[in-house]
């Protein structure tokens, strides 16, 4: 929360507003953005920082009332507080001594052009400024631009102050005055694109700063995207400012309009005041009671193999009257009822009865070779054992031992491919024990019954560690960090700790109240957690280790979504994975009460055959589409998870394999309208053995689609990376580090997605144990 020193009404629809961001206004550079949502339903929103004071601790704004999220800012007073500012994001305008400068500012965009203005003349150019608007009233912060510059000239539409006339009349009347070295435009966006034709004729390069649509602002979802120079760039990474001249203006003005009625949608119903107030519906936890007196025992006890308890349970039943089980099915929602409910889970959970069945299948291995496919290293008989013999909640406290996120483990975690897949019963042509649904039966026993437990912790020794980023190996190493006795702080750029678990996997998989459990459940071993600060931006490394930080952890993920470079693909409805996921998850866009919008397709196409493809057509099956799923290979070689198959298509998914887009055809809005499609065949294996798809010569396919998300796979977000100095960097700016996670500086580790470039939640976590092991031996032999 950012409260409001100072409000000023420039205009009817106008204001300037200082707000308290002290973190921001000290790291801030002209030309850099912030985000800033309004109301826990509000939009994610960019502005450009109009000016800041370092001494009172404010950043600067002028907004001015257009949509709905400038609308509710507006109306905000002094005193009052924003929601979320998160920033300052984009890359700082590049400031040098050029010569003579023109700086073009139209309506609001006067506001962001004066931090620019007073750098250019701070490096000593000789600035000639030009300010415009409609009419008088519409020409904002003159006194401040005049302070900075050598001329002024002021242009309005209706001629009420300086001369008549628009921008670019004021510009042309500079260059023929006097040689021009360089210009700078802000303002709406035909206006700057009128501004660049001018300079254009005079071959004066301009630069244009282009904030527009964006759900993050970090390079996260991809909605900012652009054609520059014939190249697809993200605004919020990339820019926000770029040569005018290699702007794709005619793309950059449909995608303006890519929401353009669903935000008029949402303007007319916050007009009409309708208000609905959404009830959660929360399970009672009265009626959870256990079969057997809750157990004391300490981890030690829970954990022997050759505790007494132990061992009678192993002699309550033979080895062949165990394998003699058959595995349990876990109990699911009615297919075509749960493709309509995008908040229901899908698996429901297995009952007692049910979980203690599955458990007398474990056979209680003397070498445990299910273990071994564990990243995390989660004592996995030791767990099962308990709930074999009804202590459920001693279960959930062996699964925390190792794990700080046993129940989203057992609901994301590919376990087929990891501790499922290493179970003896395999040798013996039966079906693994279902780990995954016992691990996530314990964790949500647990967290039902209302005794939670806290993993136990050393003592406190004040050696303070930073975290960069909440996703799961994040988190994963601050509860061990924690555990170990460090005092754990967390920063996250987003509004929600969680990261991709609450951005990128739907309720109907992973609900976010799982989610929040665990993270408060971190909370009480003391870990303490930072919202809308983004190191590398916020805040610095550098930063970090002045405030007494002494080991630094870097889980920033893999947030940049890859797109295929192939013609057509910046059509309007054309968007990411991550885009179209964290609208609908994070900023849950199709709730018609919240703000963020989103077009709903009724033809939609999914690219790719991960989870996250898998996770994208199920979402938008749930509001209301047809649905095909496009992969290049065959089913046999996708990577999604088998149940996550196995529920698209029982969801009436259409899946469309041995196909791969090749080119989107627009209609005259530049919105997509059909996908033509190249039909492969299987070649070889590839490097990862699986079979290599190859084109068939002359043979495609053209799907009528109206919106295509794109799921083929994401890559390192530079963005925290690349402003840590002296960090070795590997392939696509992931962090080079040695086999204890550290990297080329000694006090700063890391993992997850940032290293591998891109991995599984359970890959992620066991990433940040053993970061918190290694960090923590060299602290102790420190």
């Amino acid at each position: 929360m950012n409260k409001i020193i100072r409000k000023v009404q420039f205009s009817e629809k106008v204001y300037r507003f200082d707000i308290e961001a002290p973190l921001i206004a000290k790291s801030r550079k002209a030309g850099n953005f912030v985000i800033v949502r309004v109301g826990n339903k509000g939009e994610r929103m960019p502005l450009t920082i109009a000016d800041a004071d370092t001494t009172k601790g404010t950043i600067t704004l002028v907004v001015q009332k257009v949509g709905l999220s400038s609308i509710k800012l507006c109306n905000l007073n002094e005193g009052e507080y924003v929601t979320d500012v998160v920033g300052p994001l984009g890359n700082p305008t590049h400031i040098e001594n050029f010569g003579t400068v023109v700086c073009a500012g139209g309506g609001v965009g006067v506001a962001p052009m004066l931090p620019i203005i007073r750098a250019l003349k701070a490096a000593g150019n000789r600035v000639l400024s030009v300010l415009a608007g409609r009419s008088k009233d519409l020409i904002i912060l003159e006194k401040e631009v005049r302070e900075s510059s050598d001329e002024v000239i002021i242009m309005t539409d209706d001629g009420s102050y300086g001369e008549k006339g628009v921008v670019t009349v004021g510009i042309e009347k500079f260059i023929n005055a006097e040689h021009v070295d360089r210009a700078f435009a802000i303002g709406p966006a035909i206006m700057m694109k009128f501004c660049c034709l001018v300079t254009q004729k005079y071959n004066i390069p301009t630069d244009v700063s282009l904030n527009t649509i964006m759900v993050d602002g970090t390079g996260m979802c991809g909605a900012c995207r652009l054609t520059i120079g014939g190249k697809t760039k993200f605004v919020c990474i990339d820019g926000p400012e770029f040569d005018g001249a290699q702007v794709d203006w005619d793309e950059m003005f449909k995608r303006m309009g890519t929401f353009k009625k669903a935000e008029s949608e949402e303007l007319q119903r916050y007009n009409e005041h309708i208000e609905q107030v959404e009830e959660r519906a929360t399970q009672s936890a009265d009626t959870i009671t256990m079969d057997v007196e809750p157990t004391n025992d300490g981890i030690e006890v829970l954990t022997d193999r050759n505790a007494e308890w132990r061992k009678d349970l192993r002699a309550s039943m033979k080895p062949k009257e165990r394998t003699g089980i058959h595995r349990v099915e876990m109990p699911e929602l009615d297919p075509v009822y749960r493709a309509t409910s995008r908040v229901e889970e899908v698996n429901k959970g297995l009952t007692k009865e049910l979980a203690m069945i599955e458990a007398k299948r474990c056979l209680d291995c003397a070498k445990p070779t299910c273990m071994e496919g564990c990243p995390v290293s989660i004592n996995i008989p030791s767990f099962i054992k308990n709930i074999e013999r009804g202590q459920f909640l001693a279960a959930a406290k062996v699964l925390k031992d190792t794990s700080a996120l046993p129940a989203v483990c057992g609901r994301v975690c590919p376990q087929e491919k990891q501790c499922e897949s290493r179970c003896v019963h395999l040798k013996m042509n039966e079906p693994a024990v279902a780990i995954g649904y016992l691990e996530r039966f314990a964790a949500d026993y647990e967290r039902e019954s209302g005794n939670i437990s806290v993993p136990q912790l050393a003592p406190a020794n004040d050696i303070k560690i930073a975290v960069v980023g909440s996703g799961p190996a994040g988190l994963s190493f601050a509860g061990d960090m924690a555990k170990y006795g460090y005092d754990v702080t967390v920063f996250e750029a987003l509004h929600e700790i969680g990261g991709v678990l609450k951005y990128g996997i739907p309720e109907f998989r992973l609900p976010n109240k799982i989610v929040d459990v665990e993270i408060d459940n971190l909370k009480k071993m003391g870990v303490k957690f930072i919202c809308d600060c983004i190191v590398g931006k916020t805040i610095s490394v550098d930063d970090l280790e002045q405030q007494g930080f002494k080991g630094i952890f870097v889980g920033s993920g893999a947030g940049l979504p890859n797109f295929m470079g192939i013609p057509g693909e910046n059509a309007i409805n054309i968007m990411s994975s991550n885009e179209y996921l964290t609208r609908v998850n994070l900023m849950d866009a199709a709730n018609p009460n919240t703000d963020t919008p989103i077009n709903l397709g009724k033809h939609v196409m999914v690219v790719g055959g991960g989870n996250t493809a898998m996770d994208s057509c199920r979402t938008a099956k749930r509001l209301g589409a047809e649905v095909t799923l496009v992969y290049r290979r065959s089913e046999a070689e996708m990577p999604a998870r088998l149940e996550e198959v196995k529920h698209a298509k029982e969801e009436g998914i259409e899946f469309l394999t041995l196909h791969n887009p090749l080119e989107y055809l627009a209609d005259e809005q530049g919105a997509v309208k059909a996908a033509v499609l190249q039909v492969m065949e299987l070649g070889e294996p590839d490097a990862s053995g699986r079979r290599s798809p190859q084109p068939i010569d002359g043979v495609t396919k053209t799907l009528e689609v109206d919106q295509v998300i794109v799921a083929v796979g994401v890559s390192p977000n530079p963005l925290v990376p690349n402003s840590i100095r002296g960090l070795e960097l590997g392939r696509k700016n992931t962090i080079a580090v040695n086999e204890g996670m550290q990297s080329s500086r000694p006090e700063i580790y890391a993992g997850g997605d940032i290293v591998r470039g891109g991995a599984t939640v359970i890959l992620a976590m066991g990433d940040g144990r053993k970061a918190a092991a290694s960090m923590h031996k060299q602290m102790s032999d420190a």
